[in-house]
């Protein structure tokens, strides 16, 4: 149903501006903020990880497949225990960062206002329905943020960078549960990414918060070496904060796990899973801030057990010691994933044969030791030690670097030097890196050029991920997407998303395949997101999205002033109001007599109907105003009325269709004197004609008989 505002007075229109504004290249955010009970009622993202920012963890999983767009509907009946939450902020920036507990978008961030009852529930291209949706609020993207989205650089987070949880604006005591917008569902924090699919102006983000969530504290859990081993070690960790299904962790000396959750209530507990031949010599926890915490450790069992106060820092850290080294060189072999056996030899610096080994890298963040060859009996001095990658998959190996407790080496393509010293053992690990995986992103543009990107995402981790954008420079020709997506990327699964260009009032652009190889859609072109799974037996995919150009239906419409001018007291100005949220506003301005057009035609992506509102022509006293209005195509043949309604590809009009409204505005006088009477005023010259020409009598006479007659009117 078309709603439309009441018509402007002329004098309320008097000096308007004129107006284009096509809906087709209007871009929607609608905000919506949920109060929940507890976090029990939340529904989670499609990952869940400690990469999370929840301060417990959801009780929902998430009702979303990869790709999908987040839906009102799919909320509402996920989301029992939640209350529209009104007076909440979101706010808009082009990157992201996390300096705290909770991810924030970088400024300048834009403010999307507050969130309110009663808002209008849009439908993807921006439509309004008869339905209305609480605690939310819609923002219309500006032409740069909209160029961003579909460059995957623009990001959306719940309050603002400095108060992510209202706590300065009036609304203290919630907790963060959980943030789901446009086509974003992995990552389980703040911030979420906006991308508007093939076909969509208007996409929604649904923020959930929990009411009177307990203050979180922090706990750190850090693991230790005794002393350097040459390689990053990983230790297991059973973890009761952890959001994993499996309840476990992992680390290295270089790197800690931090959980931000609720304080009080259950305490946490830490349990090491010490690797083969290590020992756990040392464990202790410290206490931030006034040390309300509680923390009790016990080295026998690896365990440590914290119940975190309000607003504190507990840091765990767990020691080990490496396996004891034998005497005389131990070579470890370190992998960053599994790839089967490799051979090293150590060779003779007298010149005698090499010494053979072997070993298998887990993969799994250990170094295994090489077996083979006695290296304990060997004299001090200086040994080439080359490796030799498993059969068949050379190409695809390099030794990364090498380290002999924390002496660093630097190999020469696959060998490295290492000194065995005298009188004491030597432990030396050598690094090696698989070849990655690589993904190649290629769009295609039918019937014109433009910008799209793609959103890669790790389909197993609640990251952000990263972007590429691809900029077409002819019609049908392929271009490689550039951005931040890794050279190299570790074997798993990918989610694949394409982001289509914006739509310009010239026209919009359709999806019409999107192909990924190897993918799991290769049979059935996606439209919408791919998995790309990368192994070592297809290390490299190429994913391309190809898009259509489809002209947009454009309406022009004129004014045309007709009659006469004296009839005029004002500029004439003539409204249209379309069902898509299209306006458009012309202008003939008070001294221009001839006529006015739209500053550009409106552009339509889809059907709709326009009303052409009688234009305000504000008339000299005793003037007259007529109104016309031709329709160019028309299909009916007549005139077309005033207020009139204009259908816009309800004829089966092709794509590009022209329609042309021009407006006639005609001013007609009105004569109030006498038809007697406008003889007489010609002759009122003629006395002084004659007067002048000197025939002063004839003159006089007929001067005093036009005086007396008028006297008697």
């Amino acid at each position: 149903m078309l709603m439309l505002a009441p018509a402007v007075p002329a004098s309320a229109r008097e000096g308007s501006a004129p107006a284009s504004v096509s809906a087709s290249v209007r871009y929607q955010v609608t905000f919506v903020a949920r109060a929940c009970d507890n976090y029990q009622s939340v529904m989670g993202g499609r990952v869940r990880d400690d990469n999370a920012e929840s301060a417990a963890p959801t009780g929902r999983d998430s009702a979303y497949r990869d790709g999908e767009a987040v839906d009102p509907a799919v909320e509402a009946a996920n989301s029992a225990g939640c209350v529209p939450l009104n007076g909440w902020q979101f706010s808009l920036g082009a990157g992201h960062e996390k300096k705290g507990a909770l991810s924030t978008v970088t400024a300048p961030a834009t403010s999307s206002g507050p969130t309110a009852a009663a808002a209008p529930l849009l439908d993807r291209t921006g439509i309004k329905s008869s339905q209305t949706i609480d605690g939310a609020v819609t923002v219309t993207l500006t032409d740069e943020q909209a160029k961003a989205a579909a460059r995957h650089q623009l990001w959306a987070q719940g309050g603002s960078p400095a108060d992510p949880l209202g706590a300065q604006s009036g609304k203290a005591g919630y907790g963060f549960g959980a943030l789901r917008c446009a086509i974003d569902g992995h990552t389980g924090g703040n911030v979420q990414w906006i991308g508007f699919p093939a076909g969509t102006r208007h996409v929604f983000c649904f923020a959930y918060y929990v009411k009177g969530a307990p203050a979180t504290g922090t706990l750190i859990v850090r693991a230790r070496t005794t002393h350097p081993v040459g390689y990053p070690q990983r230790f297991a960790f059973d973890a009761s904060p952890s959001y994993t299904l499996a309840k476990q962790i992992s680390i290295d000396a270089a790197n800690d796990a931090t959980f931000v959750r609720s304080s009080g209530g259950q305490p946490s507990t830490i349990i090491s899973r010490t690797p083969p031949g290590w020992t756990l010599t040392d464990l202790g926890c410290t206490k931030s801030g006034a040390g309300q915490s509680l923390a009790a450790t016990d080295v026998p069992t690896g365990q440590a057990t914290v119940t975190m106060a309000p607003g504190e820092i507990v840091t765990c850290t767990f020691t080990y010691a490496p396996p004891p080294s034998p005497a005389g060189l131990t070579l470890r072999l370190y992998s960053d994933s599994p790839g089967g056996a490799f051979n090293l030899s150590v060779a003779d610096p007298a010149g005698g044969p090499p010494r053979l080994l072997s070993a298998t890298p887990a993969g799994d963040g250990s170094a295994p030791a090489a077996t083979g060859a006695d290296l304990g009996t060997l004299p001090p001095g200086a040994y080439a030690v080359t490796l030799t990658p498993p059969t068949g998959d050379a190409a695809a190996w390099r030794l990364a670097g090498a380290g002999c407790g924390d002496q660093e080496l630097k190999p020469e393509n696959l060998t490295v030097t290492v000194v065995v010293a005298a009188g004491a053992p030597t432990e030396c690990a050598l690094r090696v890196s698989r070849k990655a995986g690589s993904l190649e992103l290629r769009a295609v543009t039918v019937g014109g050029t433009g910008a799209s990107s793609f959103a890669v995402t790790p389909r197993g981790q609640a990251v952000a991920g990263w972007s590429a954008v691809a900029t077409t420079t002819g019609a049908g020709i392929g271009a490689v997407a550039q951005g931040d997506v890794p050279g190299s990327l570790a074997f798993g699964e990918y989610v694949v998303t394409p982001v289509p260009p914006v739509s310009t009032v010239d026209g919009g652009w359709r999806l019409s395949s999107f192909v990924c190889d190897p993918g799991e859609s290769q049979d059935t072109p996606n439209v919408g997101a791919d998995v790309v799974p990368l192994n070592a037996a297809d290390p490299a995919a190429k994913c391309t999205a190809t898009y259509l150009f489809e002209p947009a239906r454009r309406l022009q419409a004129t004014v045309r002033f007709a009659g006469n001018v004296d009839g005029r007291a004002g500029a004439v100005v003539l409204d249209i109001a379309c069902e898509d949220g299209s306006t458009g506003r012309v202008v003939l301005a008070a001294e221009d007599n001839s006529e006015a057009s739209l500053p550009t035609p409106l552009g339509f992506l889809g059907p709709t109907r326009c009303l052409v509102q009688r234009p305000a022509a504000p008339a000299a006293k005793d003037a007259q105003v007529s109104v016309a209005a031709t329709l160019d195509p028309n299909p009916g043949k007549g005139p077309l009325a005033i207020p009139g309604m204009v259908e816009i590809g309800a004829d089966n009009a092709a794509d590009g269709q022209e329609y042309t409204v021009v407006v006639t505005v005609t001013f007609d006088t009105v004569d109030s004197a006498p038809t007697q009477q406008k003889v007489l005023d010609t002759f009122k010259v003629l006395p002084v004609a004659l007067i002048g020409s000197g025939l002063v009598g004839i003159g006089l006479v007929i001067l005093l008989i036009m005086v007396l007659r008028s006297r008697t009117d």
